[in-house]
């Protein structure tokens, strides 16, 4: 069986060497070899991204998420939540969840923020202390100005927070003037999903108002491990970290964004994030009506190359998705065009007006 050309944002297609990690059998939680290897990913995770602390969690981007909101709800503070798109979205849904006392600023989809923008609410709300917000808005290809919002929420001493779910490993990440972050194994980092991270910058106390498997404190004083925890995750996180160069894969990454969307563009298609403000990872297209996001992602998936297109937030408005943030090559981008040919925009001819021109 051929194995499928992988353009998704989970699960990626991952190297041999993490897939052969991820087999190798399991050791005990509470073993010192375990805490080695927990301590050594740790370390390499806070190089990557200048954070001072992380933890590791057992579990999805959402956990981590919810994690956050976790500790925002501690302190009962009022923050500011920004969205333009799913992703921040989602991020008003955890902290209502919570309780939390929050305003946002919702634009549109696709739309990025202007400082004024932010600025205003600010100025309506004196007493906003933090603000949570997305970096790669992964549903529309948006990569948020993070150097932005640290300037902004400096000036004000307002908390930064910030979704890096889908920007580690794919664009540079610089976690100092962030208080907590978030990010995952899988998707920019190659490896298998199933572990969360929550990247923090102070020292967190334990919290008995929370849930246990949510109090990051509790985390920080069992030395990372308060529960059962993963070593073939851990060990495939550990594979793929070794195996990063940071500047070769961004720079890879960026070119073969460049290109593809040049490819894209030159067929017709519409791209959801204007170049200047997109990630280079995730390419999200605006199918013409000729045509139906499902219908599209199962032929191409006959075909053997995956995009994503089955969230319901892309079936809703009829988009597709190219990323990369796993194992690709060129190859595999010159077969993903040759399929997509098929799906450009009909280019219908404009009416003819010398066609009645001679009528009487």
């Amino acid at each position: 069986m051929t194995t499928p050309l992988n353009f998704l944002p989970g699960p990626i297609a991952v190297h041999d060497e993490v897939r052969h990690a991820m087999h190798q059998a399991a050791i005990s939680h509470r073993s010192t070899a375990f805490g080695d290897l927990l301590m050594d990913t740790k370390r390499r995770l806070r190089e990557l991204t200048g954070a001072l602390n992380v933890e590791i969690l057992l579990g999805s981007g959402t956990l981590s998420n919810d994690m956050v909101a976790a500790q925002l709800s501690v302190h009962s503070e009022p923050g500011l939540i920004l969205s333009n798109g799913e992703f921040g979205d989602r991020l008003i849904d955890h902290a209502r969840r919570f309780g939390l006392h929050v305003r946002t600023l919702a634009i549109n989809w696709g739309t990025a923020f202007q400082p004024s923008q932010i600025e205003a609410m600010f100025r309506q709300q004196p007493d906003t202390r933090w603000l949570w917000a997305v970096h790669c808005e992964t549903s529309t290809g948006m990569l948020n100005d993070l150097t932005m919002l640290k300037t902004l929420c400096s000036r004000r001493q307002v908390a930064l927070h910030i979704d890096c779910i889908s920007s580690i490993g794919t664009v540079p990440v610089h976690l100092p003037g962030v208080t907590l972050a978030t990010g995952v194994s899988g998707k920019g980092l190659g490896a298998c999903p199933g572990l969360a991270f929550v990247f923090y910058h102070r020292t967190m106390a334990p919290s008995s108002s929370l849930p246990r498997y949510l109090d990051l404190g509790l985390y920080t004083a069992c030395g990372g491990v308060p529960f059962t925890h993963s070593s073939n995750l851990v060990t495939a996180l550990h594979a793929s970290l070794q195996r990063l160069n940071p500047s070769t894969r961004y720079k890879s990454i960026a070119e073969q964004s460049v290109w593809l969307r040049a490819e894209l563009a030159s067929l017709g298609f519409h791209i959801v994030a204007p170049e200047e403000h997109a990630t280079p990872a995730v390419i999200t297209i605006a199918l013409p009506g000729d045509w139906n996001a499902a219908t599209v992602g199962d032929e191409l998936a006959e075909a053997g190359c995956l995009v994503s297109y089955q969230s319901d937030y892309l079936l809703k408005r009829n988009w597709i998705q190219v990323c990369l943030m796993g194992e690709y090559t060129r190859s595999m981008l010159d077969t993903l065009m040759l399929l997509m040919r098929r799906y450009r925009p009909v280019r219908r001819p404009a009416a003819d007006t010398h066609l009645f021109a001679n009528r009487s």
